[in-house]
């Protein structure tokens, strides 16, 4: 062969050889999987559980300053991301024309159930609803946010879908179980009915988490050694098992607890949210919906301005609900407390069951 040809051989050889250190560079940073980068995912993943386990473990040092770390939460947090979900639900004008059954037509019929559970079932029966609400919506969430990480990271074969969901579905699960076997016997001040649970149950329910979560760390570990960890996912995953470890079975209190899951969920809705607004809107300021669209675009400022806009419009809410409550007249004999658990409780079902239509939808630009 010519000298030309073998340099000229060499040279492809070359080029094949760099473009497949190239691919393999490519597919190995892509398979990080982050929803954003590196920074927003580290504090998503990891600085939300750490805000969640100091407000929780300040209860649990301290129990007499629940009240404190709850209010601070609810104003701080709940009702922000409930009006994070109104960003969604009435955003646009679009958003209003699709959505305006569950706009109209909803909130008078989750009112009309929720007092109707009142009326026959008393305080305990709307917590333990409650209770049982928050538990699949809070799981749910968390199933779909690790839904968007398998995505980022262009899927995981190693890791069949029904197999994530059951091993993602098994620690709240056996916390759940946990909570039935010990009855409690309240739940943010009130009354909580759960069913009996016995403990061989739990014992069942734990050894098969154990299971599901260790077969997940071994793949883990073999996807590492291979170079195809999905990291973002994995961790994302830990995460999860960590905050329902914690909130469901190693914190002791079951109001304690919920606070851990609650922030963790709450704040973590609130930073979803706004990424998925800040996509939806990537293209710049929206003529239809200029104040959402301009507190969406890019920097750390406009983010800011999106939480403490949310702040500002909740803070009324939350002001309102309270004195309102006051002024409802002979609900279950008593004023105050009732009725304001109806109100609030009335907001926090509505956005239950807004979320299950407005991220499901397939034309809805829900994946990131």
């Amino acid at each position: 062969m010519p000298a030309g040809s073998i340099e000229a051989s060499a040279g492809s050889g070359g080029d094949v050889s760099t473009k497949m250190m190239t691919a393999r560079s490519s597919e190995r940073s892509q398979i990080t999987g982050w929803l954003k980068d590196p920074l927003f995912d580290l504090c998503f993943i990891f600085g939300i559980a750490l805000l969640g386990s100091v407000m929780s473990g300040v209860t649990v040092i301290w129990p007499a300053l629940f009240l404190t770390m709850l209010t601070a939460h609810t104003w701080l947090f709940g009702y922000d991301h409930l009006v994070a979900t109104y960003t969604n639900l009435l955003g646009t004008p679009q958003d209003r024309l699709r959505n305006w059954r569950l706009i109209v037509l909803l909130p008078p019929l989750v009112f009309g159930c929720l007092y109707g559970i009142g009326r026959r079932y008393g305080l305990t029966g709307m917590y333990t609803m409650y209770f049982f609400g928050q538990f699949f919506h809070t799981v749910r969430q968390s199933w779909g946010i690790a839904q968007q990480y398998r995505h980022r990271a262009g899927g995981i074969p190693s890791d069949p879908m029904w197999l994530s969901e059951v091993t993602l579905w098994s620690v709240p699960l056996w916390g759940f179980l946990h909570r039935c076997t010990q009855q409690p016997e309240e739940f943010l001040y009130q009354q909580l009915w759960l069913p009996t649970v016995p403990v061989e149950v739990t014992v069942c329910g734990c050894l098969l988490s154990v299971g599901l979560w260790l077969y997940f760390g071994y793949t883990r570990l073999v996807a590492y050694r291979r170079g195809q960890l999905a990291i973002g996912h994995t961790l994302y995953m830990l995460s999860h098992l960590g905050i329902y470890l914690g909130g469901y079975i190693l914190i002791e209190d079951i109001s304690s607890g919920w606070l851990l899951v609650n922030v963790w969920h709450n704040v973590q809705y609130l930073m979803f949210v706004w990424l998925f607004n800040r996509r939806r809107f990537a293209g710049g300021i929206d003529p239809s919906s200029r104040s959402l669209s301009w507190l969406s675009q890019p920097g750390f400022r406009r983010a800011a301005l999106y939480y403490l806009t949310c702040l500002f419009i909740a803070t009324p809410a939350y002001y309102l609900v309270l004195r309102l409550g006051e002024r409802i007249d002979g609900f279950y004999a008593q004023t105050v407390i009732p009725s304001a658990v109806l109100l609030s409780l009335s907001f926090t079902v509505h956005h239950y069951i807004v979320d299950g239509f407005i991220w499901k939808r397939r034309k809805h630009p829900a994946v990131l």
